[in-house]
């Protein structure tokens, strides 16, 4: 059981890191040159350091990382919540997806 709880602390913490380097990859897209070589460089770096956690924390039992996993979506979660969901804008102000009706 205790090695199922630390497993869901790792995932926590993988999920903090994962999208806390999301929220500041976005918030900064505004203001780079190169958008496009930002998101994916921190697309890649954050995927290859939740995969090595998920693998290094799994050991080869399913159940850890099912337990990781339920950390890093609860996260997910958590973060949501507390930073709420916002309307986002593209070009000139217009709401995305909206077509100005």
């Amino acid at each position: 059981m205790g090695e199922l709880l630390f497993s869901l602390f790792i995932g926590i913490a993988l999920g903090g890191v994962y999208f806390a380097g999301l929220w500041e990859t976005v918030r900064k897209l505004p203001d780079v040159e190169k958008p496009v070589r930002r998101m994916a460089l921190s697309f890649a770096l954050r995927t290859a350091l939740a995969l090595s956690g998920f693998y290094l924390v799994m050991q080869g039992e399913w159940q850890r990382l099912a337990a990781a996993m339920v950390g890093f979506l609860l996260m997910r979660e958590i973060l949501l919540r507390r930073l709420g969901r916002t309307n986002h804008t593209l070009m000139g102000g217009m709401p995305y997806g909206s077509r100005g009706h």
